[in-house]
């Protein structure tokens, strides 16, 4: 039977039993996709409601 344990949020390396990562390396991956799906999300944001600016002021501008 094996021991109890866990895996790397990465890569998917069996892992002591509490642990996130097998190494720094996984860990710093992990932290830029991390910031990167952040990023992307803020960017949807501020491309939707600079749409919803454009369309309103369109609409103002056409009265």
């Amino acid at each position: 039977m094996l021991p109890d344990h866990d895996h790397c949020k990465t890569c998917d390396d069996p892992v002591e039993k509490g642990e996130e990562f097998c190494s720094e390396l996984c860990r710093d991956r992990y932290n830029d996709e991390v910031r990167r799906e952040k990023n992307k999300n803020y960017l949807f944001i501020a491309v939707v409601v600079i749409l919803l600016v454009a369309l309103l002021a369109a609409r103002y501008l056409v009265r």
